[in-house]
Parts: C-alpha cells; sequence; structure tokens
C-alpha cells in the first residue's frame, strides 16, 4: 500500500514538473529560447524551399497546397515570438532576438511564400483564364470578343502583373514568367495592330453615319496606313482587309466629292489672296465653301470691274470650264453673266446687299460642279 502511495506520489510529481516546463513562465528556464528560434528558423527555410526547389526541375507549386504550410509557419513563429516576449531575457536580448526573428520571417515568407502564391493565384486565376477566353473566341471567329479580350488583357499586363515580380527565388519567377506572362505579352502584341485596325473601322463607320467627311478622309488616312504594316499572314488580314473593302465601296464617293471640295477651296483661297494683293475698289473674303464675297471700297461700273480682270483672273484662278453649262469665255456665258445683274444696276454699289448664284463646272483633277455664290458689301 505504501508503495503505492510512493509511485502515485512520484507520478504526480513528475507530471507536475512537466506541465511546469512547458508553461510560459518557466519556458525561458527549461527550454533554450534560442534553440526554439532556430527550430522555426528551420520551418521557415523549408516553408520557402517548398516553391523554389520545384522550380529548379521545372514545376511550379500550386497555392492551394502551401497554405497549409503557411499557417504553420505563422502559428509557431507567432509561438515562438510569445516565448521570447515571456522568457526571463533581459529586455536588450528580448528586442534583438524579436528583430531576428521578425526579419527571417519576413524575407522567408512575407517576401518569399505569400507573394509567391498571391503571384500564382492571380495567373491562374486572371491572366490564364483570360488567354483561354481569346484563344476559345478566336477558334470560334468571334472578333469582337476578341477585341474586348485584348483590352483587358492590355490593362492586366499594364497594371496588375507586377505581382508576378514580388516574391523572391529567381527561378521561380522565371518560371511563372515564362507559362503564363510571356505568352500574354505574346499574343497582346500579336493582336494589337488587327485590334486598333478594328477599332479604327469602327470608329469610321460612327463618322460617316454622323455626315462628318471630313473626319471620315482623315481616319480612312490612318487606316490606310495602319493596314500597310499589317503582314498579309497575319490571321486576321483576309478579314479585315475585306471589311475595309466594304467600307471603301461605301465611303468612296463622298470622300471623292470631299477631296474635290478641299482641292477647291484652296483654289478660291489663293485667288482671294492673288485678288486683294492686285485690286484697289475691292476686298475679297471667303468664309465659307462655294462662296465669295466682295466688299466695295471704291465704286466702279460693273463693266469696269469685270474688264479690269477680276473675271478672267477667276475663271483661271479657279479653273473654271463652264459656267451655266458653258464655256466661260463664250457670248452664250457672257450674255448669262449679264443677266444675272439687274437692268438698273451700272454700279458695284448698287449690288450691295445681293448675292447672286453661277452654276459653275471646275476642274479640280476631274470635272466638280458647283453652285457658287458672290455676294456683294
Amino acid at each position: 500500500m505504501k508503495k503505492n502511495l510512493v509511485k502515485t506520489a512520484a507520478a504526480a510529481a513528475l507530471l507536475s514538473s512537466s506541465i511546469l516546463a512547458f508553461s510560459p513562465i518557466a519556458y525561458g528556464k527549461t527550454i533554450s529560447v534560442d534553440q526554439s528560434i532556430n527550430s522555426v528558423k528551420s520551418e521557415l527555410n523549408k516553408a520557402a524551399s517548398q516553391y523554389v526547389y520545384p522550380t529548379l526541375e521545372g514545376k511550379l507549386v500550386p497555392s492551394e497546397s502551401l497554405y497549409a504550410t503557411l499557417n504553420s509557419a505563422k502559428k509557431n513563429y507567432q509561438a515562438t515570438r510569445n516565448a521570447i516576449v515571456s522568457s526571463t531575457l533581459s529586455a536588450k536580448e528580448k528586442e534583438s532576438k524579436l528583430n531576428d526573428i521578425d526579419s527571417f520571417y519576413n524575407e522567408k515568407v512575407s517576401k518569399g511564400l505569400v507573394p509567391y502564391m498571391d503571384a500564382y493565384n492571380y495567373a491562374t486565376k486572371y491572366l490564364d483564364p483570360l488567354m483561354k477566353e481569346i484563344n476559345d473566341a478566336e477558334a470560334k471567329n468571334d472578333f469582337a470578343t476578341v477585341v474586348a479580350g485584348y483590352h483587358q488583357l492590355s490593362y492586366q499586363l499594364k497594371d496588375r502583373t507586377s505581382i508576378l515580380y514580388r516574391f523572391s527565388g529567381k527561378a521561380a519567377r522565371d518560371l511563372l514568367l515564362e507559362k503564363y506572362k510571356k505568352p500574354a505579352d505574346a499574343k497582346r502584341n500579336e493582336l494589337e495592330l488587327p485590334v486598333t485596325i478594328y477599332m479604327k473601322l469602327v470608329d469610321l463607320k460612327g463618322l460617316y453615319a454622323a455626315g462628318k467627311s471630313e473626319e471620315v478622309l482623315k481616319a480612312y488616312a490612318e487606316l490606310t496606313i495602319l493596314l500597310e504594316g499589317l503582314p498579309k499572314t497575319n490571321k486576321y488580314a483576309g478579314p479585315l482587309f475585306a471589311e475595309v473593302a466594304k467600307v471603301k465601296a461605301i465611303i468612296d464617293a463622298p470622300l471623292v466629292a470631299l477631296k474635290e471640295q478641299q482641292t477647291f477651296d484652296s483654289k478660291v483661297a489663293d485667288f482671294v489672296e492673288k485678288v486683294n494683293a492686285s485690286q484697289k475698289n475691292i476686298t475679297l473674303s471667303s468664309t465659307a465653301s462655294n462662296s465669295l464675297v466682295v466688299t466695295v471700297k471704291e465704286d466702279v461700273s460693273i463693266l469696269e470691274f469685270l474688264s479690269q480682270g477680276f473675271y478672267t483672273t477667276l475663271i483661271s484662278g479657279l479653273n473654271v470650264t463652264k459656267i451655266n453649262g458653258n464655256d466661260p469665255l463664250s457670248e452664250a456665258a457672257m450674255n448669262g453673266l449679264k443677266a444675272a445683274f439687274s437692268a438698273d444696276a451700272k454700279t458695284l454699289a448698287d449690288l450691295k446687299g445681293k448675292s447672286f448664284p453661277f452654276p459653275l463646272t471646275v476642274n479640280t483633277g476631274s470635272e466638280f460642279d458647283v453652285i457658287f455664290t458672290i455676294a456683294f458689301n
């Protein structure tokens, strides 16, 4: 009986001492704090190596398989910090050891394991699905979806992919970039010109529908330059060239008319400048297409005004080939010109406040018909 009591007492004492040995109060006395630090450092090293070493063999470790490692590392790191804080070490020693373990944790986990997992998640959950979406759309010849995917991909590559560079471990980083970012860059570069051409086509159609002829002409010129840079071997070259041909067939006539109008406007501007430099009794101006304003400075007869060179300069300066269907120097043209003015109008002063439209055919590289209005004030 006494022997049993002795054994029981001894076991209780041993159990009590074990519990005491692992309690925070006794930690610094019974178990070396340095041993604990070395132990957690070893674990942190192993945690980081779990994603680094496989990449040396060309394998990326899925982030899902690293969460248990991360949680264990966090837990034991925090436990070791608590042990240091509750130990009997001096305040200076505690600060030194805490700085040491914090620095090591920051290197292996905060700058290694965690950002690797973030980078892997980004690559597999954002970049990879986006690439698949674009490739699927290409297989279906769904260019509108390809364009939308291209814009999303461009945004990701410009503003988001810095996450792929934030973790330590060059081999792992290079492999992740090789597998996910490099193909994304290549796809973006491949699509950049075709998508730009497509967007320019959309803009051009919108401008044409809005009746903005000058903007259409400018957009078409830009589109032509872009097409020159698109290799015929590009998978989108055929469809894009065909679409441009369709658009060109629609806008060709308005574009030709616009070019002719621009050429004629330029001739009118040159004519105004030439007359203003040589005539003293009038000043010409033109603020709108197909019109001319004559400001009378010194009153002269209409006949004198026409015979002093205004009419012949007008004919030659604007390349007029016909007036109201007649040769501009023919008798029929002259009679039509006289008939345009009222019989009682003798001088330019009599024409003030009046406008006279003349049907002209001019040579702008081709025959261009226009109603040209001359106003007097």
